[in-house]
C-alpha cells in the first residue's frame, strides 16, 4: 500500500506541474476551447492519482460516509479524461461537418455512460469494507456494480480505441517534436489501456452466460496493463508542456560547453587585439553587397545591436530589472561574440600563416597518429598559435604567407561554432600545436631554419 501511494504520489506531482503550466496558457485566452478540453483532460487524469491513493481513498470514504465512493470518483475522473482528451483531437479535424457530428455523439455517450455509472452505482451493494486497490474485482459480480462497471469499461475501450486511430494520425501531421512524441507515447498508453479494458470486458460478458476462464487474466494481467498504461499516459500527456524546458536546456547546456572550450583561444587573441576590429565597416543602405556576405553583414548588425544593450545597462536603474553586467541570459550573446571576435582576429593574423608552419603541422600530426578529421582543425590551431607569437613579438610578416580566406563551413554559422570548438581544443591540448609553436618561436621570419 506505501509504494502505491509513492507512484501514485509521483505521476500526479508531475501531472499537476503540467496542468499548472497550460492553465497559465488558459488564463491569458480562457475562451480557447481546446485549452479548456486539453487543461479539463490532464486535471481530470491528474485527480485520480491523488484519490486512488488508498490512505485518501480511505479518508474519502470516511468523509462522505458510503463505502467507495471514492472508487465512483475516480472513475467518472477518468472517463471525463479521457472524453475530453479524444474530443480535443476530434476538435482538429472539426472544421468537417461530420466530424462535428461524431464529436456531438461521443459527448453524448459519455454523458450517458456518466449517468448510468452513478445510478447503477448507487442502487448496488459495495458492501461496508474499503477496496482501494481490488474494487472492480470483489464486485464485478455483484448486482447493479456490474452494470456500472460495464458501463465504464465500454467506455474506457471505446476511448482507448479512438485514442489509438486519432494519435497515429496527428503525429504523424504536428510539426512540434515534443507534440508528436507525447502523441506517440499515448498511443502506446492506449494500446496497454486497451490490453486493461478488453480483458475485463470479455470477462464480464462472459460471467453473463456462464463462468469465465478469464479470470486470472482480469484480475492480475489487466491491472500490470493499467499501471503501464498510467505511466505511459502521464509522460505523453505531460511531454509537450514539459518537453520544451529540457530543450531549453539542453541547448543552454550546449551553449555554455562551446562557451568553456573557446574562451581559452579567445582569451589570448582578444589581449592580442583588444580593438576587435570589425571584419566589414558601417554599410549604407545604398551600397551593393553580395549574397555570399550578406548574413555576415547581418549577424554583426544583430551582434552589436545586443552588444549596445549590454554596454548601456549601467545607464539603467534598478527599476528597468537590467543588469549591469552579463548574465547567463547573455550567454548566447557571448558565444557568438567569441565565434565572431575569434574569426575576425583569424583575418587579422592570416597575414602570418605559412605553408612552412602547415607542413609542419601536418607532419607532426601524422606522427601522432591524428585522425584524419582532426588534423585541419590542429594545423589551423597550430597557425593561429604561431601567428599569434609572431604578432607579440613583432616578428615581420613572412614573404610568402598563406593568401586566400579559408570558410571551411562555408558560412553556416553552427558548423562554424563547431568547427571552431574543435579548433580551440586543439590550441589549448594538442602535443601537435606545443611542438610546432616551439619549433618556430626562435624564428624571425616565421619559417623555420
Amino acid at each position: 500500500m506505501l509504494l502505491l501511494t509513492v507512484v501514485y504520489g509521483v505521476l500526479s506531482v508531475i501531472t499537476w506541474a503540467a496542468f499548472v503550466y497550460k492553465v497559465r496558457d488558459l488564463i491569458g485566452n480562457w475562451r480557447n476551447r481546446e485549452l479548456q478540453l486539453l487543461c479539463l483532460a490532464i486535471a481530470t487524469f491528474a485527480a485520480p492519482f491523488v484519490l486512488a491513493s488508498p490512505h485518501v481513498y480511505i479518508l474519502i470514504d470516511r468523509v462522505i460516509g458510503t463505502p467507495n465512493i471514492a472508487s465512483l470518483i475516480i472513475y467518472i475522473c477518468v472517463a471525463i479524461c479521457l472524453t475530453s482528451f479524444v474530443a480535443l483531437l476530434v476538435s482538429w479535424s472539426s472544421a468537417q461537418a461530420r466530424l462535428r457530428a461524431r464529436h456531438w455523439v461521443g459527448l453524448g455517450y459519455a454523458l450517458a455512460t456518466l449517468a448510468v455509472m452513478t445510478i447503477f452505482f448507487f442502487l448496488g451493494d459495495t458492501g461496508s469494507v474499503e477496496h482501494p486497490i481490488d474494487f472492480d474485482v470483489t464486485f464485478e459480480a455483484v448486482r447493479y456494480v456490474d452494470v456500472f462497471l460495464l458501463s465504464y469499461q465500454l467506455l474506457f475501450t471505446l476511448a482507448m480505441g479512438m485514442l489509438v486511430v486519432l494519435c497515429r494520425r496527428y503525429a504523424a501531421m504536428v510539426d512540434r517534436p515534443w507534440t508528436r512524441r507525447g502523441l506517440r507515447i499515448v498511443t502506446a498508453g492506449a494500446w496497454f489501456g486497451l490490453g486493461y479494458c478488453v480483458p475485463k470486458v470479455v470477462n464480464m460478458v462472459w460471467d453473463l452466460f456462464g463462468f469465465s476462464p478469464l479470470h486470472v487474466v482480469s484480475s492480475i494481467v489487466a491491472p500490470l496493463s493499467a499501471s503501464v498504461s498510467a505511466a505511459l499516459f502521464s509522460l505523453g500527456f505531460t511531454m509537450p508542456a514539459w518537453g520544451a524546458g529540457v530543450s531549453q536546456l539542453r541547448d543552454l547546456t550546449a551553449v555554455y560547453r562551446s562557451y568553456q572550450r573557446l574562451y581559452p583561444l579567445w582569451r589570448d587573441l582578444a589581449v592580442a587585439f583588444p580593438e576587435l576590429v570589425l571584419m566589414f565597416a558601417p554599410t549604407e543602405r545604398t551600397n551593393r553587397w553580395s549574397l555570399r556576405t550578406a548574413h555576415r553583414i547581418f549577424g554583426r548588425q544583430v551582434i552589436e545591436l545586443c552588444d549596445g544593450s549590454i554596454a548601456l545597462r549601467p545607464h539603467h536603474g534598478p527599476e528597468d530589472g537590467l543588469d549591469s553586467v552579463p548574465t547567463l541570459r547573455d550567454l548566447e550573446l557571448l558565444v557568438t561574440r567569441q565565434q565572431v571576435e575569434i574569426r575576425d582576429i583569424q583575418l587579422r593574423l592570416r597575414p602570418h600563416y605559412t605553408e612552412a608552419v602547415a607542413a609542419a603541422a601536418r607532419e607532426q600530426a601524422q606522427l601522432h597518429r591524428l585522425a584524419a578529421k582532426d588534423v585541419e582543425a590542429v594545423v589551423e590551431a597550430t597557425q593561429l598559435a604561431v601567428a599569434l607569437h609572431a604578432h607579440n613579438a613583432g616578428i615581420p610578416l613572412p614573404a610568402l604567407a598563406v593568401q586566400g580566406i579559408d570558410d571551411p563551413a562555408g558560412g553556416d554559422r553552427a558548423e562554424e561554432l563547431a568547427w571552431l570548438v574543435k579548433v580551440a581544443a586543439a590550441y589549448g591540448s594538442s602535443p601537435v600545436v606545443a611542438d610546432v609553436r616551439t619549433r618556430f618561436a626562435g624564428s624571425d621570419t616565421g619559417v623555420s631554419a
